[in-house]
């Protein structure tokens, strides 16, 4: 509000030590403050409001009180027939808070408060683009995403338009082992706790970057997961990345094809897979959001829980697998 004020009244900015130059600097303040209009000045109003609005980090969150309803007629990109407010995630104007959950004691209690929405969990190795897709999904910047390890250093639960959890996990030790003592000792107990404990949990998304061979430490965490019985769904992110280095587009599907063989391969995977880019001037990295979103739909709409999600995914992989097989 101060700052504004110092925009509609510019002679201020050079007599602020005098007590008459800050009393209407304040004056103008609480008429920003009160939503009253300002006195007419030679600055534009648009360029006052501009310099008003303070730089943050993090998008602020949109309530559902501010949300604006969806406009008459929308078509949804998902399936033609139902409005923007029908699905989980929508397009814009997500209603989304973050529970932080560093610790087994608070983590307990957030999902002792969540226990009621179902959970889908995003977990990954350091840098493979696990912040950057929920990012992507969300259309916020909620997520950490950084070209240093260790971004996220606690379970992130956030409540997608009070229907959904999507929550981040810490990421796993890249192949630098930057954060391999801290995955040790704080946070792989934690995700196993979250794993473990976490009833409403239906599935997880693993973000892996195509390029990267597969590690030993991604290789066991991946069997102990699903051993727990909690499915997962492989998302080769970075996708976009292979046509930098392709020649031609035959070029660049012989290159996807054989990355994609070879991280099933390392990780002995029988699931479903999806490849996933966050470049969304690009209609593959469209479609491809529309299909992770429809899939999320579709496994938060079990009325079972893990096993029956299991069963529809092992049933979309055997149909991929055979359409593939046929091409």
């Amino acid at each position: 509000a101060v700052r504004r004020a110092f925009c509609c009244w510019p002679d201020a900015r050079h007599r602020v030590t005098g007590k008459r130059a800050l009393s209407t600097v304040l004056k103008y303040a609480s008429m920003v403050l009160h939503r009253q209009s300002l006195p007419t000045t030679r600055v534009p109003l648009l360029f006052a409001l501009s310099m008003a609005r303070p730089t943050v980090r993090r998008q602020r969150l949109v309530s559902a009180a501010m949300a604006a309803p969806a406009r008459e007629g929308y078509a949804s990109p998902f399936l033609s027939g139902k409005g923007n407010d029908d699905f989980v995630v929508r397009n814009d104007r997500n209603d989304v808070r973050v529970l932080q959950c560093p610790t087994p004691p608070v983590l307990r209690q957030g999902i002792a408060e969540t226990a009621g929405l179902p959970h889908i969990c995003v977990a990954g190795e350091s840098n493979a683009g696990k912040s950057s897709l929920i990012n992507h999904l969300l259309k916020k910047k909620l997520a950490k995403a950084s070209s240093v390890a260790g971004k996220t250093r606690s379970v992130d639960l956030m409540l997608v338009n009070e229907r959904l959890v999507l929550a981040d996990l810490p990421g796993l030790p890249s192949r630098d082992h930057q954060v391999e003592r801290l995955w040790r000792s704080t946070w792989e107990p934690l995700v196993a706790s979250y794993v473990r404990q976490c009833e409403p949990l239906r599935a997880m998304l693993y973000a892996h970057d195509i390029r990267w061979k597969v590690t030993p430490l991604v290789r066991s965490f991946l069997q102990d997961v699903q051993a727990s019985g909690l499915p997962v769904v492989l998302v080769l992110t970075k996708d976009d990345r292979i046509a930098d280095e392709a020649d031609d587009r035959p070029s660049e599907a012989r290159r996807r094809l054989k990355l994609t063989q070879a991280v099933r391969r390392s990780l002995d995977f029988r699931g479903l897979h999806f490849h996933y880019s966050t470049e969304s001037s690009l209609p593959s990295s469209r479609r491809g959001r529309r299909q992770l979103l429809s899939l999320i739909e579709d496994l938060i709409g079990e009325p079972g829980g893990r096993e029956e999600c299991r069963r529809l995914l092992e049933a979309r992989a055997a149909k991929k697998q055979g359409r593939a097989e046929q091409d």
